[in-house]
């Protein structure tokens, strides 16, 4: 394929995305209608946007994934992906908001890039909220799989989001590494 986005200095052309973030069924790739795909991803969003997590979830196969990469976390399966949604993003941050900016569709993945927009209100991963509020640019990659968004794969800024949100990026990474461990944190 030679479309490409550019995420950053680097150049990830689409096919290179495709190949990574799609699953594959009995050896072929699966293919979902596009314009259904977006049709969900902007339910999604909605869902988001209204703090709704069952709605959210609805969006999901039945065991999603949620993997949040600056933070080295990945959850697996509906109630790992809904305390995710909760801890990692609604409680830290109840004004969260993504404004998507750019869009590429493959066979059946979303690439969304865009700005990330919140205010540190509560604890983040056990760390007490720190009252800043933070603007920072992300990046999702949104596979699908039976006709439902399969998980998302996050990446953000987060040296930037804690310095912008007064947050202590130290103690952020060794909460997140505690709940990698399997140890819960204050």
């Amino acid at each position: 394929m030679s479309n490409i986005i550019i995420m950053g200095p680097e150049r990830v052309t689409l096919g290179s995305v495709v190949e990574l973030a799609t699953d594959t069924l009995g050896g072929r790739r699966t293919s979902v209608d596009q314009n259904e795909m977006l049709r969900l991803f902007e339910a999604h969003r909605e869902a988001e946007s209204a703090r709704d997590i069952d709605a959210i979830l609805e969006t999901f196969v039945a065991d999603p994934f949620l993997e949040t990469v600056p933070l080295g976390l990945r959850s697996e399966g509906r109630d790992a992906v809904r305390a995710a949604y909760e801890a990692q993003f609604f409680t830290g941050f109840p004004d969260l908001a993504p404004e998507d900016e750019g869009m590429a569709c493959g066979e059946d993945v979303i690439v969304v890039r865009g700005t990330l927009r919140g205010t540190s209100r509560g604890d983040w991963l056990g760390v007490p909220p720190g009252g800043g509020t933070f603007v920072v640019p992300f990046a999702n990659i949104v596979p699908f799989r039976q006709g439902l968004m399969a998980g998302e794969t996050i990446y953000f800024d987060l040296a930037t989001l804690c310095e912008q949100a007064r947050l202590p990026l130290q103690e952020v990474r060794a909460a997140a590494a505690a709940r990698r461990r399997g140890v819960s944190t204050p």
